[in-house]
């Protein structure tokens, strides 16, 4: 089965006052291409000999789509975003010339908005975000209250005496 998924991410611009986001977007000849390159190639790569015995019929786009307008229609009414967009809207210092968003999760030179979610991820993590974005929204939350940071406590935490063990 053909699936493709794209997400662009967020363009910091002049001022870092405007913010652009684009989560899908099939803008240009140049997306519609590679789109259309991806499909061409991954036919290739499961016509080869190797995959003979798994290979049964193709079920997206399906062998009747095979002209250039044919492939872009099917992306155009297909192709969709399969991960959960982050690090959209950088949070660091304001005098990071890439932040989009402070410590305190307001947005850098935009009065009362503020950005709560895993879009002001730095850097994307190598898990769900489930988790992540919750203690994002609870820290939020307590910034926006104008709570005090929790206080470290001295609790212990189990540690495997082999790594046999920790498996």
């Amino acid at each position: 089965m053909l699936f493709f998924s794209v997400v662009h991410s967020v363009c910091i611009i002049k001022l870092r006052v405007y913010l652009r986001l684009f989560l899908f977007s099939l803008h240009t000849e140049r997306d519609i291409w590679e789109f259309r390159q991806c499909v061409k190639l991954t036919r290739e790569i499961f016509a080869q000999k190797a995959f003979e015995k798994f290979r049964g019929p193709e079920i997206q786009p399906g062998n009747h789509v095979q002209s250039d307008k044919e492939i872009d229609t099917f992306v155009r009414q297909k192709a969709d975003s399969a991960y959960h967009p982050s690090c959209t809207c950088k949070m660091g210092q304001p005098s990071d010339s890439t932040a989009v968003v402070d410590p305190q999760t307001k947005v850098i030179g935009i009065e009362n908005l503020r950005v709560v979610d895993a879009s002001i991820m730095p850097s994307v993590v190598s898990g769900n975000l489930n988790a992540p974005t919750i203690m994002i929204a609870e820290k939020a939350a307590d910034i926006i209250k104008g709570l005090p940071s929790l206080q470290e406590k001295n609790v212990p935490v189990y540690k495997p005496k082999t790594l046999e063990t920790q498996r």
